[in-house]
Parts: C-alpha cells; sequence; structure tokens
C-alpha cells in the first residue's frame, strides 16, 4: 500500500470515528426513568456531550449514573468512574433493558 492511500484511509477511519462520537439528537432530552415495575420513575437528562443527569430523587443506585453513549441503536449508561450501570434497546419510542449490578429491568420513556 503506497503512503498516500495509507493517509486517505486513516483520515476516512479518523472521519467516520468522529461522526460516531456525536450524539444521537433523537436520544438527547429529559426522559422518566424507571427501575423494575414498582418502582416511581425519576427523571433523567441525557446531554449532546454525552453527560447524563438524574433528578435528586432517583435511588435504586440510579443517581450514580453521570454518562451514556449510542452503541448503534443501544444505549449504555455509565457511572462516573467507567462501570456500565445499564443497556438499553430501542422500544417503539421508549428503551428498555437491565441494570448490569441487579439485572432488574430500567426503562426509558418520554
Amino acid at each position: 500500500m503506497t503512503k498516500i492511500s495509507s493517509l486517505a484511509l486513516g483520515a476516512a477511519l479518523a472521519l467516520s470515528t468522529v461522526a460516531f462520537a456525536h450524539a444521537d439528537p433523537a436520544v438527547t432530552g429529559t426522559w422518566k426513568f424507571t427501575v423494575g415495575v414498582n418502582d416511581a420513575p425519576c427523571t433523567l437528562t441525557l446531554a449532546e456531550a454525552g453527560n447524563a443527569t438524574p433528578s435528586a430523587d432517583c435511588g435504586s443506585g440510579l443517581s450514580s449514573i453521570g454518562y451514556w453513549k449510542s452503541v448503534g441503536p443501544s444505549l449504555q449508561l455509565y457511572a462516573p468512574g467507567g462501570e456500565l450501570v445499564a443497556w438499553l434497546k430501542p422500544k417503539g419510542e421508549a428503551y428498555a433493558g437491565t441494570r448490569t449490578s441487579d439485572g432488574r429491568r430500567v426503562e426509558l420513556d418520554r
């Protein structure tokens, strides 16, 4: 492979990686976040920069969410230290999945 084609390939890969790093505008904003079937929902705000801000009433370990990222159509929620808190998949206009610490069902809905 020539140097020019290597540079072109490297540039294309770098640009595609930057494109994946941008937040999906359909995901950003305020969501109702629920754990289990009997818990009252709290509010989780997902910012474009990847920050996640749970409301003060988010209990059940959800107050530890610090950031989020898209992985294909799925969402991953992380603690500030980098630990995966929950993995959610699209479910219509909502997202549903499980919390990694105990397997309880979690859901994000508008």
